[in-house]
């Protein structure tokens, strides 16, 4: 990002400029620059995630890892698509961006770039994020500040490993198997927070539309008010899967401790674990694009595809 002539930020630099402002990016590895998008994070969408997933795949065996620099604001939905898209990856793919535009002194995108450089370079981590001092597994990150320059955190899952004087990396891929690429994503999903009072007429209108699946940000364990179980047996006789999430930053789908929870569970409603929002949603687009049967996507949702649960709830 730049500021423009009206002094807001807009895209500006393409990678080989990047390249040229931190000639220090040289000395860590050999670099080959593809840009794939050059446009505002709120902008990115399963149209680019796909284009980026399938770039990766083409140009996996020339690399030893690979970075993609991305807006903050939607990283974490492209990381977390990108975990799906590539099945048995065993090299990284680490994201990376900046709080503060590269002209700003100081930038934090500095320091970012060059340790992402390193952590593809070196190690084994799959899709990661690499965000000031952590580095996050990539289906389990969200963006937690939109300011910060620690914006990023894995509420539920402890991170790969930290940047200190040199990383400190806890864990590593150990993927079996080739490559595969399945980098297809259907972006007719909904998310939408259960609100004190939210009329179920209002979700009716979303049954009656084209959405294919619909999160829900539940209460606490995954509970919702008994006037939207009718609304559940109505997406369950359409065959639309309902997915149901806590609103907490580090909340688990326990529907099974309260009523209203239990009776969500009999009505369909499929839990979510401890997933992220951004990952419960590209996941969903992810297995609509390979399959609109109800059981065979409850099936996908409660398997843990790519470390994107640990705890899947009931």
């Amino acid at each position: 990002m730049k500021r423009n002539a009206d002094g807001v930020l807009s895209p500006f630099y393409d990678a080989k400029t990047l390249l040229k402002n931190i000639p220090q990016l040289e000395t860590v590895a050999d670099i080959t620059v593809i840009e794939v998008a050059n446009v505002d994070s709120s902008n990115v969408d399963p149209v680019l995630w796909e284009k980026l997933a399938k770039t990766i795949c083409e140009q996996y065996e020339k690399y030893d890892g690979f970075i993609v620099t991305h807006g903050t604001d939607t990283m974490a939905y492209t990381a977390s698509a990108v975990s799906f898209a590539l099945k048995n990856i065993n090299k990284s793919v680490v994201f990376t961006g900046a709080q503060k535009p590269l002209e700003a002194v100081p930038s934090d995108a500095v320091n970012n770039l060059i340790n992402a450089t390193i952590l593809a370079s070196s190690y084994q981590l799959g899709v990661c994020i690499l965000f000031g001092p952590k580095i996050l597994r990539g289906v389990r990150a969200t963006k937690v500040s939109e300011s910060d320059l620690d914006a990023f955190d894995s509420p539920m899952a402890p991170p790969l490993g930290t940047i200190s004087l040199e990383p400190i990396i806890s864990t590593q891929t150990n993927n079996k198997g080739n490559l595969e690429c399945i980098s297809s994503f259907d972006p007719n999903v909904i998310v939408l927070k259960v609100t004190p009072g939210l009329p179920v007429e209002y979700l009716d209108h979303v049954i009656a539309s084209d959405y294919h699946g619909i999160i829900l940000e539940a209460f606490g364990a995954g509970n919702i008010p008994t006037t939207l179980v009718p609304f559940l047996h109505k997406a369950r006789v359409k065959g639309m899967p309902v997915v149901i999430l806590s609103q907490c930053k580090r909340g688990i789908t326990q529907m099974q401790l309260y009523a209203v929870g239990q009776h969500a569970l009999e009505a369909g409603a499929i839990p979510g674990g401890d997933m992220t929002v951004e990952a419960a949603t590209t996941k969903l687009m992810w297995i609509l694009s390979q399959t609109r049967d109800i059981n065979t996507i409850k099936k996908m949702f409660q398997t843990n595809i790519v470390g994107e649960v640990t705890i899947y709830g009931k």
